[in-house]
């Protein structure tokens, strides 16, 4: 009996980031974080740069039963009004990090420094 070979991890495999400096970078990046009862956390932006930046470390959209979606920006933009800019509201808990704390956990603790914390410090 033969088995098919596994997939070697490679270093490019793993997590870049670990919950709090990812935090730090939305943060930077303007994004708003927000994070649910249940093991959710998410990010509302209007920036494509910043959505696709977390598209591609695993995160996910959501998009609104009443938006439509937008089709000329990044996977799962839409508009709150007609003529508005494309926004996106994107699962962020399902993105790998490094260390023992998720995002959902971070994100409660609330302990990374934000944007006007070190615009003044």
């Amino acid at each position: 009996m033969t088995t098919s070979p596994s997939k070697i991890p490679a270093p490019a495999d793993l997590p870049r980031h670990t919950a709090r400096s990812l935090l730090r970078e939305i943060d930077r990046r303007r994004g708003r974080i927000y994070r649910m009862r249940e093991l959710c956390a998410f990010v509302l932006t209007d920036d494509p740069e910043l959505a696709r930046f977390l598209l591609n470390l695993g995160g996910r959209c959501y998009l609104p039963r009443w938006a439509q979606p937008e089709h000329s920006s990044p996977l799962g933009a839409f508009r709150r009004a007609p003529g508005a800019r494309p926004e996106w509201d994107i699962y962020i808990h399902t993105i790998p990090v490094r260390g023992d704390l998720s995002i959902w956990e971070a994100v409660g603790k609330k302990d990374w420094p934000t944007v006007d914390e070190l615009e003044f410090s």
